[in-house]
């Protein structure tokens, strides 16, 4: 099926890694003896190679099939003259063939949308801007892990991507941004009021809607784009290579336009609405987390705007000032009124893999708005005031819990800046104990960086104060700072605890982050600190992280935020399942607030 016409460049280095041997052979030979020849008998034996070989074989240039092979047409089940002419990414699934692509398992489409993995190679050089791409199935095992990670990756309901995929597909649209100075797009999308529509309708029915309601976002997309289910009612897309604010817009518009048409269950016709959040790359954030939190901003206000809109997380009208305000007096009603609650998340020792302590996390259910993530309430919090006796009532009330769990484990309570920098807040601190009975070496205290650089003095003599009551003092998020390595030669710390990001990176194969966290870890040791990693996600990361020799381990892999548990002693190598928060949380909800600072 390799056209005669038009005698394309063929070079020697088709050839690629992974094709039959004996054919590759064959296939390099005859198209280094084309390319000096371009002899038209050539180009119908190298047909017919290409014909015989097992492995489907595709020409690209431009991003369009401009030709295949049998093997590809029996793979894809489609004959070649449908596949001729396509966009690339309507066969196999996002890939582009950029510099952020790496050969490697990728899903192939068939007829009616089902997705077969297979393993992806290519070369560039036969034409210009085109190149020579292998296709062949997987193994059998290669098959079973990548079902596997299907099950981790994507939701068995939509088959759309979960939180874990949007994560790392956004952290690739991110870095090749940084490269090549383009823009990302994230919108979150949300099915207004769906909770009562799922109550009104049964749940096998509002199934079938979230199922229908991903159609529609996949045909609203373009095929580089990525599109994942967060929650119940909650989805995500991705937009790499998003220049145009505008254009990020118009995709809004259209998702609203299309989930807002009926969907049709057998019965009376559902109608719904929905709210879309926006937030763009370099302008709303450089990360993961800045990205997903100003996109869940921007959802925010279209949520308190009634929904059926969409909105960006800037916020710059008269309309945004009221809703702030308005935020602000729940905020003191929920203070009143009780609406807050603690979970509790726990940190392992290390070598024995035992419970060390928990570190408590505060929660907000809105009577009207049900759970509202710290995200959206802290900094009005903060910039109202309101963060000091919201601190006050966590640290008050994770004391008095912390005095009836059944055994003596350490309690851990961030401290907000604002909090800090009160002149009464050693005396706060002593009165707390002292009410509630909770012996001083239990509490720790965790503390940022940026809550000492104003007034380094003061701050020194209230840690002084701290460590006299019997506490112990945590440097929180460390290695984010300016001049971290200082701080802890000043002031009397008992514990740092590495920021995520480095633990993140290091499992990626960041050399720069690796050191990092060793140099964290060494410093540590000579000055006879306690270290924690945080954000320890997988297996991998705990491996590493031990092997590295941090004191403590902190993490969703040995347990979510919730209800305080005491396991009895693990084995090495088993974890605490995690506790089984009220609804799933997401990867910027893991930057948890406690007591006004971020962190988790």
């Amino acid at each position: 099926m390799l056209k005669a016409a038009g005698c394309l460049a063929w070079n020697d280095n088709l050839a690629l890694a992974g094709l039959t041997v004996l054919a590759g052979v064959l296939l390099g030979a005859a198209l280094s003896w084309l390319l000096a020849a371009r002899r038209l008998r050539q180009v119908h034996h190298l047909r017919g190679l290409a014909d015989a070989t097992l492995e489907g074989i595709i020409l690209e240039r431009d991003g369009f099939i401009r030709d295949v092979n049998p093997a590809l047409c029996a793979m894809a089940d489609r004959p070649a003259e449908a596949l001729i002419g396509r966009r690339l990414t309507t066969l196999i699934r996002g890939l582009t063939l950029t510099a952020a692509d790496r050969p490697g398992e990728h899903d192939l489409i068939r007829p009616g949308g089902d997705a077969h993995p297979v393993e992806v190679l290519w070369r560039d050089g036969y034409a210009p801007g085109g190149h020579v791409i292998a296709v062949r199935h997987l193994s059998l095992e290669q098959a079973t892990q990548h079902d596997l990670q299907r099950l981790v990756q994507f939701d068995p309901l939509t088959g759309l991507g979960n939180r874990e995929l949007f994560e790392h597909q956004l952290r690739k649209a991110l870095a090749l941004s940084q490269r090549a100075t383009v823009g990302v797009a994230v919108l979150f999308v949300e099915l207004d009021r769906f909770g009562g529509i799922r109550d009104a309708i049964g749940p096998l029915a509002a199934d079938q809607v979230v199922i229908q309601a991903a159609h529609r976002l996949r045909r609203c997309v373009r095929d580089t784009d990525t599109v994942a289910r967060l929650g119940p009612d909650d989805f995500a897309i991705i937009q790499p290579l998003a220049d145009k604010a505008a254009d990020t817009a118009a995709l809004a518009e259209r998702i609203i336009a299309e989930l807002a048409l009926p969907f049709e269950l057998g019965g009376p016709p559902v109608v719904l609405t929905a709210s879309v959040g926006l937030a763009l790359y370099p302008s709303d954030g450089a990360t993961v987390a800045a990205m997903a939190r100003s996109a869940e901003q921007g959802l925010g206000r279209a949520r308190q705007a009634g929904g059926g809109t969409w909105c960006h997380a800037e916020a710059t009208t008269d309309e945004e000032l009221q809703e702030q305000q308005s935020l602000e007096q729940d905020l003191r009603i929920a203070l009143r009124d009780g609406q807050f609650s603690l979970a509790y998340q726990p940190f392992l020792d290390a070598a024995t893999m035992e419970v060390a302590g928990y570190e408590a996390l505060l929660r907000w259910q809105h009577p009207r708005c049900g759970a509202i993530p710290p995200s959206a309430f802290i900094p009005v919090a903060e910039a109202s005031g309101l963060i000091v006796p919201i601190g006050q009532w966590v640290l008050a009330t994770a004391c008095a819990e912390a005095v009836a769990w059944p055994q003596p484990l350490t309690l851990a309570v961030n401290l907000s800046p604002a909090q800090f920098i009160q002149p009464g807040i050693v005396g706060t601190v002593a009165d707390v104990l002292r009410q509630t009975g909770l012996p001083a070496h239990r509490l720790e205290l965790e503390i940022t960086e940026t809550t000492l650089m104003d007034d380094t003095q003061n701050a020194l003599r209230v840690l002084q104060a701290l460590k006299a009551l019997g506490v112990s003092i945590a440097m929180d998020d460390f290695g984010t700072g300016y001049s971290s390595l200082g701080y802890l030669r000043k002031f009397p710390f008992d514990k740092i605890k590495i920021d995520r990001s480095f633990i993140s990176d290091v499992e990626e194969g960041d050399a720069e982050a690796e050191t990092i966290v060793q140099a964290i870890i060494a410093m540590g040791r000579s000055l006879r600190l306690d270290v924690t990693a945080e954000g320890v996600e997988t297996a991998q990361q705990l491996a590493m992280v031990k092997a590295l020799g941090c004191t403590f381990v902190q993490g969703y892999l040995l347990g979510r935020p919730g209800p305080v548990g005491f396991p009895d002693k693990v084995a090495d190598g088993t974890y605490p399942p995690p506790n089984s928060p009220a609804h799933p949380q997401s990867a910027w909800e893991r930057e948890e607030v406690t007591a006004g600072n971020r962190s988790a």
